[in-house]
């Protein structure tokens, strides 16, 4: 778990603009802080209003961050806009399906619960039940044959 950098609790605490409202100054003084460091009052003042933007976040793979972002009822137009990208055929080459599939899809209703789709979103796939049940390792050394005596 590493400490959050200056620039990352701006980032935590909705962005330059969002702390610059709450602190009543101008946005460029926001910005000044990424590089030279928050001033020692206004952390005191952001870490008493906001104390989850400083504390340590354990590092997450890439999946874990997205998933963050979006939950399995978005609709495609909000999906491409989380991951910033412009249009279907984009969304379509990172989900590795056909451009022509992602363009049926309606703009404004939940992608559909698509393996592809699923992993992007970091959604786990449930087991089926069948695939739920253990192999017993000794089911071929047991005889349940019935032996005439």
């Amino acid at each position: 778990m590493d400490k959050p950098t200056d620039s990352e609790i701006i980032d935590r605490l909705g962005g330059t603009t969002e702390v610059a409202r709450i602190c009543h100054i101008k946005p460029p003084s926001v910005s000044e802080w990424r590089s030279s460091g928050i001033p020692s009052a206004r952390r005191q003042f952001l870490a008493l209003l906001r104390p989850e933007a400083f504390e340590a976040m354990p590092i997450k793979p890439v999946r874990q961050a997205v998933a963050a972002l979006v939950d399995t009822r978005m609709s495609k137009r909000a999906l491409r806009a989380k991951l910033g990208l412009k249009a279907d055929a984009h969304l379509a080459k990172v989900l590795r399906l056909p451009t022509a599939e992602v363009e049926a899809w309606p703009e404004e209703l939940s992608v559909p619960a698509l393996p592809q789709v699923l992993q992007l979103l970091g959604v786990q796939e449930q087991p089926s039940p069948a695939d739920s049940t253990p192999d017993d390792p000794d089911a071929d050394r047991i005889d349940l044959g019935v032996h005439a005596a």
